[in-house]
């Protein structure tokens, strides 16, 4: 079962521990915790919660209510439930106004009581979001990133790809699985604390709240599990522990984008194993092809080969082409990027990934489109190009100025 995914906000350290012991461990599961301050609403975005329990001790301030309402304009999916111990029926009522679904103690109630009582208003609150149409889950997919052979781009592609997805609307986490020589870090110019490393010999285990707590946030909503900073350090993660990682984070992604390392090891084929698509990374060359080949046997004997999509990256017109991929493995390429060198430097050398640096550039506009057609593809609908966002908004505005002018003249 699929533990519910839950925040709790309050200003006191102490009543965070009290709400946090009135949910059943089985059933839920504590993705973090926050005060009511200028940074929470950012930080409660990135944590992607189904339930967010403000609790509070005595009367509740206006500031709380006037945080909520901030707050469901922002976070998607989200049913907030206002917890404490002084409820009244004029307290009902202003919770009601300001969207907050549900008031319940925390004094004088069991904690099977307080769980059942919360999947219950959870429960109603996504059967009217269905009802209306509006918040269906979006079942998680797990895409991998792998080439057998150094230097095709394939970090970059994955990078650029994840970026993308967020700035998209999409939960995504960008796992680094190259664990001795991971390079995602460097690529998105952050310098993380932690790493994957951390996440598995920290002793609290592996749960979604230390997920987020090991993994950082990129400005563009992106979060990302990093790489050890040392090669030294990669025996220390398990496969077991990957494939672990990677269920747990199911429920609270969209998307979970893995980075592979170009070995076959146990961490490699436990990652392939867990995806719903592997995306074959190579470029135009007899070295690629020929190591293509080797990884794709590889991949059909651990009966994988169902999931493989070839990417051609660099491409520029030789004498090998991408038809000739097709020839030798039967697969038609699922997307060809044109070879832009410069672009690709630069960006790799500022730590600027392309889709963010040089939109416009060949490398950028192509990374675009690889991810518009993997979203297409997964959810059936298409995603508006540029252009064709700033009509619409355009035409939204103008609607709504012509609207305004109607009620102005009625008045």
């Amino acid at each position: 079962m699929e533990k519910i995914n839950v925040v709790i906000l309050s200003d006191d350290l102490d009543l965070r521990i009290e709400v946090k012991n009135l949910l059943l461990r089985e059933q839920f599961a504590i993705s973090g915790y926050s005060d009511y301050g200028a940074e929470a609403k950012t930080k409660i975005v990135n944590l992607f919660p189904e339930v967010v329990l403000c609790a509070v001790r005595g009367e509740t301030p206006d500031s709380v209510f006037t945080f909520v309402q901030d707050l469901l304009t922002t976070v998607r999916n989200c049913m907030v439930v206002l917890v404490t111990d002084k409820i009244s029926v004029d307290l009902v009522n202003k919770a009601a106004g300001y969207g907050i679904r549900k008031v319940m103690p925390f004094t004088g109630v069991t904690p099977q009581d307080f769980s059942e009582e919360l999947k219950t208003v959870l429960a109603l609150e996504q059967q009217r979001s269905l009802d209306s149409n509006e918040g269906k889950k979006v079942r998680c997919k797990v895409l991998g990133f792998f080439s057998g052979k150094g230097g095709t781009g394939k970090t970059t592609i994955a990078v650029n790809t994840a970026i993308c997805l967020a700035r998209e609307g999409k939960r995504v986490m960008l796992l680094d699985l190259d664990l001795q020589c991971g390079d995602v870090a460097i690529s998105l110019d952050m310098d993380s604390k932690y790493s994957i490393v951390d996440l598995v010999q920290d002793r609290g285990g592996i749960t979604i709240e230390n997920i987020n707590n090991f993994s950082v946030d990129h400005s563009s909503g992106l979060r990302v599990l990093c790489a050890p900073k040392s090669a030294e350090f990669a025996e220390y993660v398990k496969a077991s522990a990957v494939e672990k990682i990677i269920d747990i984070m199911r429920p609270f992604y969209e998307y979970v984008i893995l980075d592979m390392s170009a070995a076959f090891n146990d961490v490699t084929i436990t990652a392939c194993e867990s995806c719903e698509e592997i995306f074959m990374v190579y470029n135009t060359d007899i070295l690629s092809i020929k190591n293509a080949k080797m990884s794709y046997d590889i991949l059909d004997q651990l009966h994988q080969k169902d999931k493989l999509q070839f990417i051609i990256n660099k491409y520029e017109k030789g004498i090998i082409k991408p038809a000739d991929f097709t020839k030798m493995f039967g697969l038609e390429i699922y997307y060809v990027i044109p070879y832009d060198g410069k672009t690709a430097i630069t960006s790799v050398n500022k730590g600027q990934p392309a889709v963010l640096s040089d939109p416009r550039s060949t490398l950028g506009s192509s990374l675009r489109h690889l991810t518009e057609k993997i979203i297409t593809e997964h959810t059936g609908i298409k995603v508006l190009t540029e252009p064709e966002k700033k009509k619409k908004l355009k035409l939204r505005n103008e609607t709504k100025k012509n609207k305004d002018k109607d009620n102005a003249k009625k008045k």
